[in-house]
């Protein structure tokens, strides 16, 4: 199932270091040591908070949704995980030194560390490696494509050990692409499956909801949902994740857009 995405979706820039990719960025990001202090410092920020959305009745989970007649926006406050991965990554000179490969989550569901492929692939010494997620603020360029700077340069990042996530996609829910791409079953087993396409997180990198599209086929166009990520179900890495709702419960929920723009396309408005 492809996901349904506008490049109008994500109007503003989301960002997590409190400083503009500064010495002390670079420090916490390179292979040399950090203080604590410099650690400590380093806190997630939003930078911008972006454009409130117009004709809201009422906002959910912190500005990770808007909720109006039955529909529910991404805030532009709000990540999308399948917009981060494979988002260009920067240096602090403004040079693209790799890609988001994956993000790696801690016990709570919140980003811990983000996996870069470091650019020099295709059999010329790539390796993927894995910095904190408070060393990289998430924004787009100028033809509003996502992209992630961090205060490394190329030679810094080269001189990071490689990061094996391997060890990750052999346990349940510790990558984002655990879940991106992962079958859901509903209540009833006779009524089939939908697919998990995106996770939207909190400006803290939190997962909020799971992106769920269904139907198609004999349904004949595909429905997109956003669910408590709460209530899936754990189960073991590569088989479907268990959701405590009929299908028709599924269709009672809101519709789920990525903008307000892509919202106002749609028949159900």
């Amino acid at each position: 199932m492809k996901r349904l995405f506008t490049t109008t979706a994500l109007v503003a820039s989301v960002a997590f270091a409190t400083a503009a990719y500064a010495a002390a960025d670079d420090a916490k990001n390179a292979p040399s040591e950090a203080s604590p202090a410099q650690q400590q410092d380093a806190q997630p920020s939003l930078e911008t908070p972006g454009e409130m959305l117009s004709d809201v009745t009422a906002k959910a989970d912190g500005d990770v949704l808007a909720m109006r007649n039955n529909v529910a926006v991404m805030s532009s406050n709000a990540i999308s995980a399948a917009d981060v991965i494979g988002a260009a990554v920067v240096g602090p000179d403004g040079k693209e030194i790799g890609t988001v490969d994956d993000l790696v989550f801690n016990k709570d569901k919140s980003i811990d560390r983000v996996i870069i492929a470091d650019g020099k692939m295709f059999g010329f010494g790539g390796k993927n490696v894995a910095i904190d997620f408070e060393g990289a603020s998430i924004t787009s360029d100028q033809n509003d494509e996502r992209m992630v700077r961090i205060g490394m340069t190329d030679q810094a990042l080269e001189e990071v050990a490689e990061f094996d996530k391997a060890p990750l996609e052999e346990s349940d829910g510790k990558l984002a692409t655990s879940y991106i791409g992962r079958d859901v079953a509903f209540a009833t087993e006779d009524e089939g499956t939908g697919e998990i396409s995106d996770l939207i997180l909190d400006r803290n990198g939190t997962v909020k909801y799971a992106v769920i599209e269904y139907g198609g086929m004999l349904e004949m166009n595909e429905n997109r949902v956003a669910i408590d990520f709460e209530g899936l179900e754990a189960a073991p890495a590569g088989e479907p994740l268990n959701l405590a709702m009929t299908l028709d419960q599924l269709r009672e929920q809101p519709s789920f857009f990525y903008s307000e723009d892509e919202a106002s396309k749609d028949d159900k408005m």
